[in-house]
């Protein structure tokens, strides 16, 4: 019987990253925004250090651009070396962000920490109190994109020890992601391994639970897609046994939140029921940025329009700036039930039918239509590219409103 062994599995830690689009908030907020990965990995380390791992996995992207930051590099130096005083070794493997042809300093690294320098997949072995109890198998991304199928290149070793493969990449059939060292469940199912420590997709998740295929997601939200706790697994594995504890770690968190503000009838109203929520996400859930979608009636408070919820917005988030734990309004997205019917509207054929119609139909020219904002390039270095999800909420909200103001005539 193989004896219990304990490891962290972390990834994509992307430390030092720019947080764009985010210059609207208070410096000494935007201060801890931007020190948040660093905060992150810190307790990364204390967590191993706290649980008495054996050793540390990092599965790739442990930074954030192929060009590492000095202040990064820097900053997983202290960790390793922290780490190797407590006897903790660390695996690392190095994904498609941080490959291995970006540019980077030479620094040296305690003895304690292993790296996998090649894509092609090799082993590692890991030691305890003189015994060989681990193989830790892994490659890096040599370059930005890894297109192979990799999971299949995992062959065990002989012995009688634990099998742990670390890998960077995403489902085959994942449209979510960029698709990257792709692999099907098939693959971890017959590859005899006792756990698969993954990388890439920021959402925790286990895939398979037998063997575990574990992503544990990154350690802290970047942007108001990456919602929730975001942190590290304890793993303890015994035989043919294993236990996961997830670690959060994150410094705040992004939240979505829907709220049905149908009952309102004027500004106060609203304006008191988002200060309440406000006082509820900082006694439960901490330091955050929120998005508020909010369900008007138009007909009960029909001024409100976008701009003053704007405003509303503002005069929230004026105070947060003094707060040891703030809440931060990101948006508030107004939706309003309407007098009328869109589908009926679409099927008349006026001058409003024909406009929603062509506005639906026509997806391509839309997105084409704010290409001359989103392609500038000194607008590219302040936002990340838009998603899907983004350009549809200003579509419909354009729609909304060029609707409202027709509908008036």
């Amino acid at each position: 019987m193989r004896k219990p062994l304990r490891f962290l599995h972390t990834a994509d830690l992307h430390l030092d990253s720019p947080f764009k689009g985010m210059s609207n908030i208070p410096d000494r907020l935007f201060q801890q925004i931007t020190d948040s990965t660093f905060e992150a990995f810190e307790r990364i380390i204390e967590a191993a250090i706290s649980h008495q791992a054996d050793f540390v996995l990092m599965a790739g992207d442990l930074f954030d651009e192929e060009a590492r930051s000095l202040k990064a590099q820097m900053k997983i130096k202290q960790g390793l070396e922290k780490l190797h005083q407590y006897h903790i070794d660390v695996y690392i493997s190095f994904g498609n962000h941080d490959h291995l042809g970006g540019s980077f300093f030479n620094m040296d690294y305690p003895d304690n920490t292993h790296f996998f320098l090649s894509e092609e997949v090799t082993s590692i072995p890991f030691y305890k109190d003189g015994a060989h109890v681990a193989n830790i198998y892994g490659f890096s991304y040599e370059k930005r994109g890894v297109y192979e199928e990799k999971a299949q290149e995992y062959t065990i070793t002989g012995e009688s020890v634990y099998h742990i493969g670390m890998l960077h990449g995403s489902l085959s059939t994942n449209q979510e992601h960029d698709l990257y060292a792709p692999f099907h469940l098939s693959d971890f199912r017959d590859s005899h391994m006792d756990y698969w420590a993954l990388g890439h997709i920021h959402k925790r998740e286990e895939l398979i639970s037998s063997p575990p295929v574990v992503y544990p997601g990154n350690i802290q939200g970047r942007h108001i897609n990456e919602t929730g706790e975001k942190g590290c697994y304890i793993i303890d594995l015994a035989d043919n046994h294993c236990e996961k504890t997830f670690v959060p770690v994150q410094t705040f968190r992004f939240e979505r939140m829907d709220l049905d503000f149908t009952h309102c009838t004027s500004i106060s109203e609203i304006e008191k029921h988002l200060q309440d929520q406000k006082d509820r996400i900082r006694e439960t859930l901490g330091s955050s940025i929120i998005r508020f979608s909010i369900k008007l009636d138009s007909t009960a408070i029909p001024s409100v329009n976008q701009k003053d919820v704007h405003e509303l917005q503002e005069i929230l988030n004026e105070m947060e700036e003094l707060e040891q734990t703030w809440v931060w309004i990101e948006k508030i997205k107004v939706q309003k039930t309407q007098p009328w019917n869109k589908e009926e509207l679409k099927e008349n054929h006026h001058f409003i039918g024909e406009l929603v119609r062509m506005i639906e139909h026509d997806q391509q020219a839309w997105v084409e239509s704010l290409s001359e904002i989103t392609d500038h390039r000194e607008i590219r270095k302040l936002l990340e590219p838009m998603t899907d999800e983004e350009l549809s909420e200003i579509k419909d909200e354009a729609e909304e409103l060029l609707l409202e103001e027709l509908m008036k005539e």
